[in-house]
């Protein structure tokens, strides 16, 4: 027999734990997602400003060591804000194959970059982000 009150009882404690431990490590993922919920618009004037606002609190989900996908993206759309808002409105379009969209991104990016010996850093870790930041209920970071 199912007994209701014991799985009332686990979940009630399984969340203050997560209150007390789990949230104040995770509380910046989602701070993040409403940082990109709140600033972005694809069809803003300023788009490099916007898009800096956009990913201003993705803090090591778009940064680490050695490894500087967020700059990069910002710094492409300064040379070519066309360029980069639309690699964005195809990688955001869910009418699209997702493999495709994430391929798509990754040759634009490199393209762009215009340097074989730059790195671009728009893998398939930071392209996930970016689409969890848009779509935090489908999709989710690794």
């Amino acid at each position: 027999m199912f007994n209701e009150d014991k799985l009332d009882s686990i979940i009630t404690e399984y969340k203050k734990q997560f209150i007390q431990s789990q949230w104040p490590k995770e509380k910046f993922k989602w701070e993040a997602v409403k940082c990109f919920q709140d600033n972005w618009d694809i069809n803003a004037d300023d788009f490099i400003e916007m898009l800096k606002k956009s990913l201003a609190k993705t803090e090591n989900l778009l940064s680490s060591k050695n490894n500087f996908p967020k700059d990069t993206i910002i710094n492409l759309s300064k040379l070519y804000p066309n360029e980069v808002r639309k690699m964005f409105i195809e990688l955001f379009d869910e009418n699209k194959n997702i493999y495709e969209r994430i391929s798509i991104f990754k040759e634009n990016a490199k393209s762009l970059l215009n340097d074989p010996s730059h790195n671009h850093y728009q893998d398939e870790s930071v392209i996930s982000t970016y689409l969890w930041l848009k779509y935090p209920d489908k999709y989710y970071i690794y």
